[in-house]
Formats: structure tokens, sequence, C-alpha cells
């Protein structure tokens, strides 16, 4: 769990007590900038509602999101449309899910998100860190890990101003200047430093959508099809360890988080997807020539004069046997994916 990795990594930092092979951006790069960074982060982590989606969560609500960007044509900006329509479940949220997989059904769906990658591709784990704390402002932070479990500190934070008049204005990113620092002292240029950070930025705004529509759905009567487990996020053992060495970081933790998997209506939601998403391709590929058909005994004229009888025969190639003339997805009442309205209250 990579809040679980984040907050023993980072705590273990600002006590000095942790490696160099486990922690190479603390000891690489060790700034006030990241000093207070991960202070920050610390004390925010021990303050989140933490939600863990897994494989099939996180690819339905990847789906909403795919559906909304078909009908608005306008990619990288539907979770911003939603953001200030949307509650966190608290002044602090955490919401993780395994980047891997989600690539990986993403490729089996056709999503359009990959669809100008050659080889679309992703490792380790993902997680947004939503706070909501401040009056002015709510700020959003991308964490992931690497494919061995290693924590890559993020390039920057979001900053979303509140107007006058309530919701939420457009980002502005935070850049934290001593990851940029660190990846130029190793040697990296300043063009590709550059590269790494817009393709975070890009990553990390159209991801978003994923956290709230997870809170969007945890507030809906039905809970949008999705069935939350709460369970322990540090063992007995764990914190037995942790009283032994005073590790006030995982003491100071939450003692649980919610496991998020689909139900039913949202399962049924996704099968329907696959058998619509098989049935397109099959019509795609198999157009190659037409249905098997009768042709009744006719005469072919050329332009030497020639005439020649053709008689009746079967042209065209059997449709295959299962192959569902009308895919229906679920009924919309069952699956209508609504932001509930925001209280002007804030109540």
């Amino acid at each position: 769990m990579l809040f679980r990795n984040l907050i023993s990594t980072y705590g273990a930092s600002l006590a000095n007590n942790s490696a160099p092979h486990s922690d190479p951006v603390w000891h690489l790069g060790k700034t006030d900038e990241l000093l207070i960074f991960r202070q920050y982060t610390i004390d925010a982590l021990q303050q989140a509602k933490v939600y863990l989606l897994d494989h099939a969560a996180a690819a339905y609500a990847d789906t909403l999101h795919d559906t909304i960007q078909d009908r608005t044509q306008d990619e990288n900006v539907a979770a911003l449309t939603f953001l200030g329509e949307v509650e966190p479940p608290g002044k602090v949220a955490w919401v993780e899910f395994d980047y891997h997989e989600l690539v990986a059904a993403r490729v089996r769906r056709g999503s359009p998100v990959i669809e100008h990658h050659e080889n679309p591709s992703g490792s380790g784990k993902r997680g947004y860190l939503i706070d909501d704390r401040d009056t002015d402002a709510l700020t959003v932070t991308m964490f992931s890990c690497d494919s061995r479990g290693k924590i890559v500190d993020p390039f920057f934070t979001l900053r979303f101003e509140r107007p006058e008049q309530g919701g939420l204005n457009s980002f502005q990113p935070q850049m934290h200047n001593y990851m940029a620092d660190l990846l130029s002292d190793r040697g990296m240029a300043k063009e590709e430093i550059s590269g790494r950070a817009q393709i975070s930025l890009v990553d990390t705004a159209s991801d978003l959508f994923i956290p709230y529509a997870l809170f969007a759905m945890l507030t809906s009567p039905d809970l949008g099809g999705i069935i939350p487990t709460e369970a322990v996020t540090f063992s007995p053992k764990d914190l037995k360890t942790a009283r032994k060495f005073g590790k006030s970081w995982i003491l100071g933790a939450g003692k649980s988080h919610h496991t998020i998997r689909i139900g039913p209506h949202a399962a049924a939601h996704m099968k329907e997807q696959g058998a619509r998403l098989e049935f397109e391709r099959v019509v795609r590929d198999g157009r190659n020539g037409p249905i098997r058909h009768w042709v009744t005994e006719h005469e072919r004229h050329y332009r030497s004069g020639k005439v020649v009888l053709i008689k009746g025969h079967h042209r065209g190639h059997e449709p295959e046997p299962g192959l569902p003339t009308r895919v229906m997805g679920p009924r919309s009442e069952v699956t209508a994916f609504v932001f509930p309205p925001k209280n002007p209250t804030g109540i």
C-alpha cells in the first residue's frame, strides 16, 4: 500500500533514520524546501481519510471519465469541471490505486486516454493527497512509486484558488524545485526534466477524476455501484514495533482505511461495456467482405461486347455464431452517474 510506504519513508527521513537505498531523494537532495514539504505531507497524511481502490474499482471510475469525455469532446478537463461540484469526504483525503493495472485496463478497452500513445505502459502505484483545510485554496499532490516500491517525490502541487462566488478556479502548479535540481545534478538535461514534469502534470490533472468520482459515489444513495470495506492500515505487529522504536509518524496515523470494490451494478456495467467493445471490434474486423447471401442468376456485360451468364450462387461469409446483433447496456436508472449538487451553505 503506497500510503504505508509513503508515511514510513517520509517519517524515517525526518527522524534521520532512513537509508540511502530506500530513500535516495532525501540523501541526494536534502534541502530546506524538501524538509518543509515532507513535514507538511506527514501532517496531512496523519489527518487523512484513506481510500484504496482495487483494480476493478479504479477501472470502473475511469470508464465514467471516458463517458464524460466522449460527451464533452474535451480532453483532460472533465475532472476539473466537477471539482467545484463534489465535496471531499473530509478536510484531508487520500485515494490510491494501482497505475499499472489501470493502464492495462485502458489498453483492453481502447480508452481515448491512450489512443495517441504508441506503447502505453505504467508501473507502480499512485496516490492523491487532497487537502481542503485552507479556506482560500484546495491543494492536490499526486504521489507515486516505481515497480520496486521506491517513492518518487512529486514535481509539483496543484493549487486551486477559490473565487468569491464559490467553487474552484483553474489550478496553478506550485513547483518543487528540489526535484528539478536533483535531476539536473544527476546529469539530466533541462529539456528532459521539463518534459517529464509536463507529462506528470497532464497525468495528474486527467486522473484526478478518479478520486473525485469516488467522492461522488460515496455520497450517492446507492454508492454508485461500489462497496467500501473498512480494513486495518497498520497491523498490531507494525504498531508494536512503532511504539518500541518511537515511530510517532506511524502511531499518529489513522488506524484504518477503506478498500473500495465494485458491486453487482458496476460489475454489470463493466461486463456490458466489454461485450459492446468486442462487438464493435468484430464488426470492424469483419468488413473485408459482405455477410453471406444469395446472388440470383444474371448476365455480366463487358466493354468488349462479351456477355457471360452468371449462375445463381452464394456470396460472402457466414456470421460468427453467438455474435449479438445488439448489445444493451444496464438500465439508465441503475448506472446513472450524477454528481450531487453542492450545498451553497457548505453544510
